[in-house]
């Protein structure tokens, strides 16, 4: 570790097992400049950069370089960008924590991956709910049709069992894409792993749902929930290009 490195800790949030990833700046001197709240209980109760130890920010954990996203400053220009602002207020945990101001140091850009990562969940709960709504509404009748016809009962893949699985489901991809960040994966690789967990989440899901039509049942519920994710990720795909577009004009 060098001055002008990003630093990351693993941490725990007050009173839970959950961890999250605390970052700071390397100044070189054995000190790190960061941000954190006033009281580590009270997340919204504001905060300030510091500038403390390493020791005292590390507290006697293992400490990482951050690499994403690449820094577009020097280091020497890094550690000057964050020791302008200690002492600066403002810290809030979803809009101005830690993350965001040594991204912003390094990068000019203020940016939480971790913060990324659970919004865009949340928002692909509620994409993946309504395309799972509005493909049941649509193909609903000819799916029963089929099913009733070949094995003699009705696979019902309704809203009682989608929208807890896209619930669950995605709750899954959050808790895969969550972990493997703090692994130190990439944002890419965080991603995928938690997509691959989404699908299969989703498509053992709908499977169970559709044991009591046999075999067939438990196929065609298999189907349903891969298309269920799948649909859901094609259309925030589609949906993120498009805000980009409108972003870039």
């Amino acid at each position: 570790m060098a001055a002008g490195d990003r630093l990351r800790v693993k941490r725990r949030f007050a009173g839970s097992s959950a961890a999250y990833m605390h970052h700071g700046i390397d100044i070189g001197d054995g000190t790190v400049v960061h941000a954190r709240p006033d009281h580590a209980g009270s997340l919204l109760a504001g905060g300030r950069v510091v500038r403390t130890s390493l020791a005292e920010f590390s507290s006697g954990r293992d400490v990482w370089k951050t690499h994403e996203p690449p820094p577009a400053f020097p280091p020497e220009t890094i550690v000057a960008r964050s020791l302008q602002h200690v002492g600066r207020d403002g810290y809030h945990p979803v809009i101005n924590n830690c993350e965001h101001f040594a991204t912003w140091c390094a990068t000019g850009e203020r940016s939480s991956r971790q913060v990324d990562i659970v919004l865009s969940r949340i928002a692909r709960v509620v994409t993946r709910t309504t395309v799972a709504v509005s493909t049941r509404v649509a193909a609903g009748a000819t799916e029963q049709i089929v099913v009733r016809t070949v094995v003699g009962t009705t696979v019902r893949v309704g809203l009682r069992t989608i929208v807890p699985v896209a619930i669950v489901a995605e709750g899954v991809a959050l808790a895969t894409e969550w972990s493997a960040h703090q692994a130190g994966r990439s944002a890419a690789d965080s991603r995928s792993a938690g997509e691959s967990a989404g699908l299969a989440t989703s498509t053992i899901a709908c499977a169970l749902a559709g044991i009591a039509g046999g075999p067939l049942g438990i196929v065609a519920g298999a189907l349903a929930g891969a298309a269920l994710w799948t649909g859901g990720s094609c259309v925030t795909a589609m949906a993120g290009q498009f805000a980009r577009r409108i972003a870039s004009r």
